[in-house]
């Protein structure tokens, strides 16, 4: 009898212990997927912060050239990563693609109420079949005389204009400064990058403005 309850009691025992190790098992797997199921939480976060990070950092798309009417200056197209200000200007559809034309494009400086003395405007065509065959003065007698210029620019693409005035009448506000004239080659818009690198009033000291160019009214 007594051996038979001995044999039992060891069987419990021997039973008790398998199953406090399962139990043991059983609280570790459940932490290890608690710890996995954090890691991944932390991870979706750091990835949805990370994304918030570079949209937030993106730099918007640039935005195509403003295209100006014939008779209207466009005073803010689209800023190159050199500075400069990119323009469109019309031109007609219906020419032939050799056909030869002769325009001209007025160079605006606003300096609002500051008096403008000097300037540096640099202009360029981006579109093949544009040439500059002439400069002219501007609208105010301050600057009515031709800038200056390096005559290797004729026949080019490219011109950097100069002018500087002691007198004391001088244009405030928005002011044509100059007008190019180009010799332009085939039909549809061309596209122009110009960029004021000078604006200053009397004694030479610098002033803000603003710079625009339009196709000349006939």
């Amino acid at each position: 009898m007594n051996v038979a309850i001995d044999n039992r009691n060891r069987c419990e025992r021997r039973w008790r212990l398998p199953l406090a190790w399962m139990v043991l098992i059983i609280f570790d797997l459940c932490l290890v997927a608690l710890v996995c199921a954090q890691d991944d939480v932390g991870r979706a976060i750091d990835k949805s912060k990370t994304v918030d990070v570079v949209i937030e950092n993106q730099a918007p798309a640039s935005q195509p050239p403003v295209a100006a009417q014939d008779d209207r200056p466009v005073a803010a197209g689209r800023d190159n990563a050199e500075g400069f200000l990119v323009v469109q200007l019309e031109g007609p559809n219906e020419v032939k693609a050799d056909a030869v034309r002769f325009e001209a494009i007025d160079v605006f400086v606003d300096s609002g109420n500051q008096p403008l003395a000097a300037y540096q405007v640099e202009l360029a065509s981006k579109t093949p079949g544009v040439e500059i065959v002439g400069i002219e003065g501007g609208e105010h007698a301050a600057f009515a005389e031709p800038p200056y210029y390096d005559s290797k620019a004729m026949n080019n693409n490219r011109v950097i204009i100069a002018a500087f005035t002691t007198g004391e009448n001088l244009p405030a506000g928005r002011c044509r400064v100059a007008r190019i004239h180009v010799q332009l080659k085939g039909p549809g818009v061309k596209e122009y990058e110009t960029k004021l690198s000078v604006s200053a009033t009397t004694d030479g000291k610098p002033v803000p403005a603003e710079l625009s160019i339009a196709k000349a009214k006939a």
